[in-house]
């Protein structure tokens, strides 16, 4: 199945790149963007851990967003954040977990230039947890670091000159292992990421 979802992953992104290219790169454009966003983190949590329902909680978390324009309607963009998620068992709180998760998207925008401009990203994520703590065995806790894909899109709306008004969804594939005690369980946690914010072109 990852195998499928990483060849389409390609496909998608060789396929933007072709229309970009023949969209004409010669026009004059702003290449370089940062962006501020708020944004809501809503995991999608499953786990191979039945003892107890596991629950990975929503965050609300400021993020820093760089984009570089390699032709007009083409872009990358790198994002920086760091989320801080409950884990409760049973729906009572058990513990919690930090995941810094810097993820790099190549965007595609087919109306690139114009007042409201919508755009399409794939990419990859990856996650790296530190100070999970689980009341009860606490320290042989642990959630691995893991590597995924990722899918974008959003819309900017010009406020004027290279200012935007930016809404933004992504879906990080987040494919991992927590350790509890002495035995690793399988623990997704795929989140999804709302965001709204200010961007600035130059």
């Amino acid at each position: 199945m990852k195998k499928t979802v990483l060849g389409a992953v390609g496909i998608a992104m060789l396929v933007m790149m072709t229309m970009a290219s023949i969209a004409g790169a010669a026009d004059d454009y702003d290449k370089f963007g940062v962006r501020f966003r708020a944004i809501y983190v809503k995991p999608d949590e499953s786990t191979s851990f039945t003892a107890d329902k596991v629950k990975i909680g929503d965050d609300v978390i400021p993020e820093l967003d760089l984009e570089y324009f390699f032709l007009k309607n083409v872009s990358v963009e790198a994002i920086a954040g760091v989320t801080r998620n409950d884990i409760k068992l049973n729906n009572g709180y058990a513990g919690s977990t930090w995941l810094l998760p810097p993820t790099v998207t190549v965007k595609y925008h087919p109306l690139a230039g114009n007042n409201i401009s919508p755009y399409v990203g794939v990419g990859v994520n990856a996650v790296f947890p530190f100070n999970s703590k689980l009341s009860g065995v606490d320290p042989a806790f642990r959630i691995d670091n893991s590597f995924g894909w990722a899918a974008q899109a959003g819309v900017d709306f010009k406020l004027k000159n290279n200012l935007y008004f930016n809404v933004d969804y992504k879906y990080l594939n987040v494919d991992t292992k927590m350790t509890v005690g002495t035995i690793k369980y399988k623990l997704d946690l795929n989140p999804n990421l709302f965001g709204i914010g200010i961007g600035y072109r130059f």
